[in-house]
């Protein structure tokens, strides 16, 4: 009702003015008086017009470059818009508040030197574009939206606006224009440094280690191109008459579960928690590339399950996922209560997690006497380390839990390691 009311005094304002100029060219006469009434005529019917001009019945179609992008990246958006008359337009401004998903800037690995500090990933983010369409029956806008975080993202409304050249009166209109696009964790290079288990562990082979287990010859056989000098067999070469080798022992392990804490959301340290997601990613695909035989947990209110046969062949539904995972009012160790049924005997669980307390070192401890070899990847800024976590880590150390602790060290280098220690 407002609005409306607005108009109405405006356009009695301009047919005020309209007036006044009429009487003044008629008690003041001459060329000057009318000129000035003339040339004001168009404008002021111009303006007029603009309250009531069908800005609604505008077309808008709104494009983005891409999807599906990575955390760090940059997206370009267009928008077109088409009318059917060609009315004159001084300007159009275009305005639209993106949504609270996108009030954040990932700029890559530095942002986690600021891993302990709550607002440095904060970015109030806000599109304004003025253009000067003219006659134009169709016409474009572009602006891009860099560092783009983690998330699902829906673009929904467009606020386009138009008036006169004076600001005196306009004309806008909310448009929806909806599109979504994901943004995915960012996968980092990850080196594997997890020392190996028995060798008769497990029922199969192992691709999680950097080197090829030489100290276990299981036979001989041809030279092949690529194979070391030092693995050659001199005696059965000199016996057979043709270059040999030795052929080793491949390591055997159990299948690996990683097991993603989203909870904590009464602590939460968004920027954290981002690293946590983006240090799983990194293990999932590191071990994808190895052909692990690895499987996905998340605990949060519900649980969810990835199987290896999804990890390796539908691993964009994987990613999907931890674009949208979000921390939750849960616990890890209250979801922790028994091992799950799942899970085979001699299997590798590998937790990542951004909180750890005395009832998750007893959970963890349960669980490590089910007879799992239990890996902890503990991420942390460094100066909440302090001596309370300290003494939960070597807790799990002493009952042979691998913990290792992720700072800002660790997130910072260019290469990422997986290097547990007992």
């Amino acid at each position: 009702m407002k609005p409306m009311i607005r108009k109405i005094v405006r356009e009695l304002q301009l047919l005020l003015l309209l007036g006044i100029l009429f009487v003044f060219a008629m008690f003041q006469g001459g060329f000057v008086s009318w000129f000035l009434f003339y040339s004001m005529l168009p404008i002021i019917f111009y303006m007029l017009f603009i309250p009531f001009y069908p800005i609604h019945h505008w077309k808008i179609d709104r494009k983005v470059s891409d999807r599906y992008l990575e955390t760090g990246g940059n997206i370009e958006v267009t928008i077109t818009i088409r009318r059917k008359s060609p009315f004159p337009m001084f300007y159009l401004v275009l305005e639209e508040v993106l949504p609270e998903t996108l009030q954040f800037q990932d700029v890559g690995k530095k942002k986690y030197q600021y891993l302990s500090d709550r607002q440095s990933y904060n970015r109030k983010r806000h599109v304004k574009k003025v253009i000067y369409p003219g006659f134009q029956k169709e016409f474009t806008i572009h602006y891009r939206i860099e560092h783009l975080p983690r998330g699902k993202h829906h673009l929904s409304d467009i606020n386009l606006r138009i008036g006169d050249p004076f600001g005196f009166v306009e004309c806008k209109y909310l448009f929806s224009a909806a599109k979504e696009f994901f943004v995915y964790p960012a996968i980092q290079d990850l080196k594997w440094k997890q020392q190996s288990m028995s060798l008769e562990e497990g029922t199969t082979s192992s691709h999680i280690h950097d080197e090829k287990l030489t100290n276990v010859v299981s036979g001989v056989r041809e030279y092949i191109p690529g194979d070391r000098f030092s693995w050659i067999d001199w005696k059965t070469t000199a016996r057979k008459n043709t270059v040999m080798t030795k052929e080793f022992e491949q390591e055997k392990d159990s299948s690996i579960v990683v097991i993603l804490d989203v909870g904590g959301l009464q602590q939460s340290q968004r920027l954290v928690f981002e690293a946590v997601v983006e240090w799983t990613a990194s293990i999932l695909q590191s071990l994808r590339k190895k052909d692990q035989s690895i499987s996905f947990y998340t605990f949060g209110k519900s649980e969810r399950f990835f199987s290896n046969q999804q990890l390796q062949f539908q691993f964009p539904a994987v990613q999907n996922y931890l674009s949208t995972v979000k921390q939750e009012q849960v616990s890890l160790a209250e979801r922790m209560v028994t091992p799950m049924k799942e899970l085979s005997r001699g299997s590798v669980i590998l937790f990542v997690i951004h909180h750890l307390d005395e009832l998750l070192v007893e959970r963890l401890s349960n669980w490590k006497k089910q007879d799992y070899t239990l890996v902890v990847c503990y991420v942390i800024p460094e100066k909440q380390l302090d001596a309370k976590e300290e003494q939960y880590i070597r807790s799990l150390r002493l009952k042979n839990i691998s913990v290792q602790t992720v700072t800002e060290k660790q997130l910072m280098q260019e290469q990422w390691e997986v290097q547990a220690s007992r």
